[in-house]
């Protein structure tokens, strides 16, 4: 299968229009030698919107244009404290007229968290604070009630918009990134590092170079607990997937899940989610150093293990895909922090305290 036959498939399903793409796919000859790797690019999902950019994006453009197409009119989210995914879709949300709805988890303070609670605040998401990561059951109350409001249900889109949907996404985005390959852009990836949070962005990539026939290798790092990320669940994800592109398309390939090229590295979460580590801050230096914006909880982790396998020889002679999934658009405008719920009025001075108010 081709990248246009790939594209061909995913037109039946309604988008939001809310992606600017393709991103660019930037070769990175500095970075690739100081890491001593032989070829390096960067895909810049970062670009995705210049409202607000990064992976969530392509994913949230499938799952609003579905809100939008069946007519609903709130949308209901899942995150940490400082999700830039709960972010992401409270703004596109407001933006196609939408009423956002946020359930929170508890994270350990961090430099970054602070300014994506305070663009909440600005936005105006209805934010419900749940106890820990268990927070499905808090999101079905406020799903019911808002239901019972509207006379509709909102649309539940799970924790990184990591449904079968919102995966689709990233199956372009491999067709994209086959594109640009084939318009010697850069050489095609024999490895591709990317975070792996809900792990949508992962399967998406891997289901989509298995379907062009692509031996390349998907690395998620794991940055979330494994409830949220691991090995049965990223199965179960491609191959709900798989099966809602075929349903669509008959052409896509029979993908098998146990037969991806994927693999969950699970040795770059500890010591916990969003916890800032003396190597996840290198990392977001090192990237800094070569025009990139990353930060600690997902991309600065993703980086780190690159170029941990790098120094190990691990990576010798292979060309090298690093997927940026942070969002370099500016932040939405801040609201005031009274208008967060009092626990997250308590957070955002500890990330001051901490880290500053910058």
């Amino acid at each position: 299968m081709d990248a246009a036959a790939i594209i061909e498939a995913l037109a039946p399903f309604p988008r939001g229009g809310i992606a600017q793409l393709p991103t660019p796919l930037e070769p990175a000859p500095g970075l690739a030698a100081e890491l001593g790797l032989s070829a390096l690019a960067v895909k810049r999902d970062d670009r995705t919107s210049p409202r607000y950019g990064g992976n969530k994006v392509r994913k949230l453009d499938f799952l609003l244009g579905q809100a939008l197409a069946e007519g609903r009119r709130a949308v209901v989210t899942f995150g940490a404290y400082g999700s830039n995914h709960a972010l992401a879709t409270a703004l596109h949300a407001r933006a196609l007229g939408l009423e956002p709805h946020a359930v929170l988890s508890p994270q350990a303070p961090g430099p970054f968290a602070r300014a994506t609670l305070l663009a909440h605040a600005g936005l105006g998401t209805r934010i419900h604070l749940a106890e820990g990561w268990d927070s499905e059951a808090l999101g079905e109350r406020v799903a019911a009630e808002l239901a019972e409001r509207d006379g509709v249900e909102p649309l539940v889109i799970p924790m990184g918009g990591s449904a079968p949907l919102g995966v689709l996404g990233y199956v372009e985005a491999a067709a994209e990134v086959a594109r640009q390959v084939e318009a010697g852009v850069a050489p095609r990836p024999d490895v591709v590092y990317v975070a792996g949070g809900t792990l949508g962005t992962a399967v998406g990539l891997a289901v989509g170079f298995a379907a062009l026939g692509w031996p390349t290798r998907v690395v998620a790092v794991r940055v979330t607990p494994a409830e949220v990320a691991n090995a049965s669940r990223m199965r179960a994800l491609a191959g709900e997937t798989v099966e809602l592109l075929r349903t669509a398309s008959e052409g896509f390939p029979a993908v098998e899940p146990d037969g991806l090229a994927l693999a969950l590295r699970d040795d770059w979460f500890e010591p916990g989610y969003g916890v800032v580590t003396p190597v996840t801050r290198a990392a977001v230096e090192l990237a800094r150093a070569h025009g990139l914006a990353l930060e600690t909880t997902y991309t600065g982790k993703a980086l780190a293990a690159l170029a941990a396998d790098a120094a190990s020889g691990a990576l010798a002679g292979a060309s090298v895909l690093f997927v940026d999934t942070y969002n370099s658009a500016p932040m939405p405008a801040a609201g005031p922090v009274e208008a967060l719920p009092e626990a997250l009025r308590v957070y955002v001075a500890e990330c001051e305290r901490l880290y500053g108010a910058g």
